[in-house]
C-alpha cells in the first residue's frame, strides 16, 4: 500500500524554496519591499462535484436561474437582494516559508489576523495553510468565523488546509461542503498529474445559508499549482464543478490562481471553455476602480496587470464595490507579512 503520508510529505519538501509554490511573484509582495473557536469540518465530506446545485435554496426559496450559458452573473431573476457582502482572498505564506526579510511563521500570525480584522470580511478564502495546528493559530485569531478545510480522513494521511473557507458565523449557517483536486482524478485525494512537478491541489467549496436574506449561495476558494500547463488544466475543471453550479445558485469563488489577466487559465475561467459555457465574472472589472491600503511612506506601487488573486462571481446580477489590495507592512523593519497581497470587496445583489 503506498503511503500516502511519505508521499505527500516528499512533495510537500519544495515549500522551504524561495517561491513558496507560486510562480514567478507577479502578484505576489516584492519580496525586497521595505524595510471562532472555527469548526474545522473533515475532509470525509463529498467529492465536491455540483450537488449545490441538484436542489434548489433551502427555506421555501428556489436557487434561481441563471444565463442560458450556466456561468453569467446577469440574467438570474430569482435570486433575491443579497449583501453587501465583503469578501477576502489572501495567500497567507506558508509556515515554512521565510524568505529574506519575512519574519518567522509564529511571528507573521498576528499581522496575518490584523490584516483580516481590518478588512473585516463576512467571506474569507485562504491560501497555504497545512496542519491543524496552523489553522487553529489563524482561527484563533478569528473567534466569529467557522472554518472548512480538508482534515485528514485516516491516520495515514495528513491534514491539508492548502485552501481554506472561513465565513462569519452570525451571518451564515452551512447547508453542505465538499472538496475536489485538481488533477486528472479530481475525488482522489490528494492527488496530482497536471504537470510535474506539482503540490497536491484542490477546491474547497460550501453551499451556504445567507441569515439575514434566506437564500443559499455557494462559496468556494482555491490554490492553483503554479507549475504549467496546471492552471489552464486546472481552469476547465473548476469551471465543471464550480461555475455550473450557478445554473441554480449564486456563486463566489476566491484563491491564488497563479493567473494573470493574460494567461490562458484567467481566460478560461473568465471566458469559458473556448469562449463558450460555464464562466466567471471578475469583480475587480465589475467594480470599475480599485484602491490600495498601506501604513507605508511612500504607499507600495501596485499593477494590477499582474494579479493573480482573484475573487470571481456567477450566477446572478453581481454588483461589486471597494475592490482594495492590502499592502501594510509589518514588524520591526515595516515588511509585508506575506508574499501575497491580501484582496478585498463588496459584493451585493441588487
Amino acid at each position: 500500500m503506498i503511503d500516502r503520508r511519505a508521499r505527500l510529505l516528499s512533495l510537500l519538501a519544495c515549500v522551504t524554496a524561495p517561491a513558496c509554490g507560486d510562480d514567478d511573484g507577479t502578484q505576489a509582495a516584492d519580496t525586497s519591499g521595505p524595510g471562532s473557536t472555527g469548526a474545522s469540518t473533515s475532509g470525509g465530506s463529498d467529492s465536491g462535484s455540483a450537488t449545490a446545485a441538484d436542489s434548489s435554496a433551502s427555506s421555501g426559496s428556489d436557487g434561481g436561474s441563471s444565463s442560458s450559458d450556466g456561468g453569467s452573473t446577469t440574467g438570474a431573476p430569482d435570486v433575491p437582494p443579497l449583501g453587501p457582502w465583503r469578501v477576502m482572498s489572501f495567500n497567507i505564506m506558508c509556515s515554512a516559508c521565510t524568505p529574506d526579510g519575512f519574519e518567522p511563521w509564529d511571528d507573521r500570525v498576528p499581522h496575518t489576523g490584523d490584516t483580516i480584522r481590518r478588512h473585516d470580511p463576512d467571506l474569507l478564502g485562504v491560501q497555504e495553510l497545512f496542519s491543524g495546528a496552523e489553522v487553529a493559530q489563524i482561527e484563533a485569531e478569528l473567534p466569529d468565523y467557522t472554518s472548512i478545510w480538508w482534515v485528514k480522513p485516516d491516520p495515514d494521511s495528513l491534514d491539508y488546509a492548502d485552501a481554506a473557507i472561513f465565513y462569519r458565523t452570525g451571518m451564515f449557517e452551512e447547508v453542505e461542503h465538499g472538496f475536489y483536486w485538481l488533477s486528472p482524478n479530481p475525488d482522489e485525494p490528494y492527488s496530482t498529474g497536471f504537470a510535474a512537478p506539482q503540490l497536491p491541489r484542490l477546491v474547497v467549496w460550501a453551499r451556504l445559508h445567507a441569515v439575514d436574506e434566506d437564500f443559499d449561495f455557494v462559496f468556494a476558494t482555491t490554490h492553483f499549482d503554479n507549475n504549467a500547463p496546471s492552471q489552464e488544466l486546472s481552469a476547465p475543471l473548476v469551471l465543471e464543478r464550480t461555475a455550473s453550479m450557478a445554473g441554480m445558485l449564486p456563486v463566489v469563488m476566491v484563491g491564488d490562481f497563479n493567473s494573470d489577466p493574460s494567461d490562458l487559465a484567467y481566460t478560461i475561467l473568465t471566458e469559458g471553455v473556448d469562449g463558450a459555457g460555464p464562466h466567471f465574472d471578475d469583480s475587480f472589472v465589475l467594480a470599475d476602480d480599485w484602491s490600495s491600503d498601506s501604513n507605508l511612506e511612500p504607499p507600495p506601487e501596485y499593477d494590477p496587470s499582474l494579479r493573480i488573486d482573484h475573487i470571481f462571481v456567477a450566477g446572478a446580477p453581481w454588483q461589486a464595490s471597494g475592490w482594495i489590495v492590502d499592502q501594510w507592512g509589518y514588524g520591526p523593519n515595516d515588511h509585508y507579512t506575506s508574499d501575497h497581497f491580501a484582496i478585498a470587496v463588496e459584493l451585493s445583489v441588487r
